[in-house]
């Protein structure tokens, strides 16, 4: 179980104030020299800096590599101030930014970076050398939209639709999201159940494309995406990324983890849409695993890539 605790490692805990809302996180360190340090950036929903100790074995496996980890609560989460729901992806690279600054005060001559998660990856693209010395993606998309379309069509074929049924509940769902999100769309358009702060959260995000920020992208990228990925396309993003990154100068590795979850964990054992819908079974086989829940290789992939940027390979 000690995959799971990191109040046994040395924390240091921080504030930082963006856009004048305080931020709260925790900067956890190795027991033996710092070699790098990263800033973990969440995907979607209202997470704290463990992700409700989902992280945790990912930041202890981090940890024994000498690589330093800084995580906080979203705005409105745990001891943060503010509404994640009313950030656009602008406000979170913003957001990122100053944690990057307070690691590279904090870690003076080592190799600062950020691993991102899922949404992070409209987040994270727009960040430059002079923000970070390198950038990890794990399950992210290129296209707001085509995620979007992509998560429904796993769903609905899960749930034993035909082809045709799912292209009609595609075509629907589009014709649907554009009145209800749509530039002529109010409040009162918010589908039963969404609350006014989760609809304008998606009406002025979902637009949000990452192709602009890959093409200027000069930061050495470690892009990960799980075979089995039932949220983001792999094949697809991982092609897109390829396209646009494969050939520069800057460091780029994109890889597809066999066997593996939008998270990279083992995809026997672990693969749901969300997290709310784990099995009981799953939930107990995570808590006894812990870093042995990934896919074989992908955390060492992390690590490895991490330590070739701090010149420990």
């Amino acid at each position: 179980m000690t995959d799971h605790d990191v109040d046994r490692r040395v924390r240091e805990p921080f504030d930082v104030t963006v856009s004048g809302i305080e931020i709260s996180g925790t900067i956890w360190l190795p027991d033996e020299a710092v070699i790098a340090a990263v800033a973990m950036v969440h995907g979607d929903g209202a997470q704290d800096r463990t992700m409700s100790g989902g992280y945790a074995p990912m930041i202890n496996a981090l940890l024994d590599h000498g690589i330093a980890v800084a995580s906080w609560d979203k705005p409105g989460v745990g001891l943060s101030e503010g509404n994640w729901l009313r950030q656009t992806m602008m406000d979170r690279t913003v957001e990122a930014r100053r944690v990057l600054q307070l690691l590279d005060e904090r870690f003076v001559d080592k190799e600062i970076g950020v691993l991102g998660f899922s949404q992070a990856g409209w987040v994270l693209p727009s960040l430059t050398r002079a923000d970070a010395d390198f950038l990890i993606l794990i399950g992210a998309a290129v296209s707001w939209q085509d995620q979007g379309d992509y998560f429904t069509r796993v769903r609905l074929r899960r749930a034993g639709l035909d082809a045709q049924e799912i292209e009609s509940a595609l075509a629907e769902q589009a014709s649907d999201d554009d009145r209800v999100f749509g530039k002529d769309a109010t409040v009162a358009d918010a589908p039963p159940g969404m609350s006014p702060d989760r609809w304008r959260f998606i009406r002025q995000n979902r637009g949000a494309d990452a192709r602009q920020a890959l093409s200027v992208l000069d930061l050495p990228l470690l892009a990960l995406w799980g075979s089995e990925d039932l949220n983001v396309d792999p094949q697809r993003n991982a092609a897109a990324f390829q396209d646009m990154l494969g050939s520069r100068d800057a460091p780029t590795r994109i890889r597809i983890v066999p066997d593996a979850t939008h998270g990279l964990l083992k995809a026997r054992a672990y693969n749901w849409q969300l997290s709310e819908d784990w099995s009981p079974y799953a939930i107990g086989r995570f808590l006894v695993e812990g870093r042995h829940a990934f896919a074989p290789g992908a955390l060492d992939q992390i690590s490895d890539w991490i330590g070739e940027r701090a010149g420990m390979q």
